[in-house]
């Protein structure tokens, strides 16, 4: 057995993950460091420069709360935009929605996503083949930057933590969440991911809760807990008008989604995720800094 050292979720904490069995590894074109492996723990699980991204244990536990509330919220969704294709998992779980016309997905890594394709196939569950799904090898940037004004009802931004000189630093910043806003319908809602909810150190969330605040009207909080990932894990909801949270016939929009299918997304599911303990809603309210994209970027490494 081999000993995988997960870098710290918080000062003086570190993990270490058994692996059972390699099934690959390789360093990709685009510099990234990619393991697949089997763990006693999590099962097959997806490594990322040595930091567990998605597990087969829990990756639903992620991906359902990433997707659902955001698409039954609008109610209606036709036109989609992902930020980072990874293993396909998102799409699978947008392709739910039977309102979904046509989903963009781009990812700057295509060895990961061709990786995950092959080695992890129920994360995408087909998905990458539908063909509603375009999929583009490019930078969400430029992707944005082409879109027609509000060309998009809803936008998933599940990109890679603000570590510092990695590649999504420049994105959590109101210079690229205008960007977002011009290509979101008025009527859309856009998805951040936005990394641990430490209950100690809330730096982070405040900073990611006031620069979204900066830019758009209406900032919700959703959270999960994600036992690979050790800790509760932020969702931002962005919208340029306000929406109900918890729409009068949720039920009714959650069944026609498939309900059955689901293994963690429920009507009692969606009124938790966007409801914060107490204590945890009012220090995140507390204002952070609002980061403009001009000057110091945000990094889990600086604590900025």
């Amino acid at each position: 057995m081999h000993l995988v050292l997960q870098e710290p979720e918080i000062d003086g904490v570190s993990m270490l993950i058994g692996i059972d069995q390699v099934v690959v590894q390789r360093r990709t074109a685009a510099g990234q460091e990619l393991l697949i492996a089997e763990t006693s723990a999590y099962g097959r699980t997806l490594f990322l420069d040595g930091l567990v991204q998605s597990a087969e244990a829990d990756e639903a536990l992620y991906h359902e709360p990433l997707v659902h509330p955001a698409l039954v919220i609008h109610g209606a969704p036709r036109r989609v935009l992902v930020g980072g294709t990874g293993e396909g998992a998102s799409l699978r779980e947008i392709l739910r929605h039977p309102s979904v016309e046509h989903i963009v997905t781009v990812d700057l890594d295509p060895e990961v996503v061709a990786l995950c394709k092959q080695h992890l196939p129920s994360w995408s569950a087909g998905s990458l083949d539908d063909p509603r799904v375009e999929q583009r090898v490019e930078d969400i940037q430029t992707t944005l930057a082409a879109a027609r004004p509000g060309e998009y009802d809803a936008i998933f931004l599940d990109i890679t933590d603000p570590v510092e000189d990695g590649p999504s630093a420049a994105l959590f910043s109101t210079k690229f969440f205008a960007t977002v806003a011009r290509a979101l319908a008025d009527d859309g809602i856009a998805v951040l991911q936005s990394g641990e909810l430490d209950p100690i150190d809330l730096r982070m969330s405040r900073a990611i809760r006031s620069t979204l605040q900066a830019v758009f009207p209406w900032v919700e909080f959703a959270h999960t807990y994600v036992p690979s990932f050790h800790c509760l894990w932020g969702f931002a909801l962005v919208a340029k008008r306000s929406f109900d949270r918890v729409p009068a016939d949720l039920e009714a929009r959650i069944e026609r989604i498939g309900r059955a299918q689901l293994q963690v997304y429920t009507p009692t599911a969606h009124r938790a995720m966007l409801e914060l303990p107490p204590y945890l809603q009012r220090r995140l309210e507390q204002p952070g800094p609002v980061i403009t994209g001009e000057g110091d970027l945000l990094s889990y490494t600086t604590g900025s």
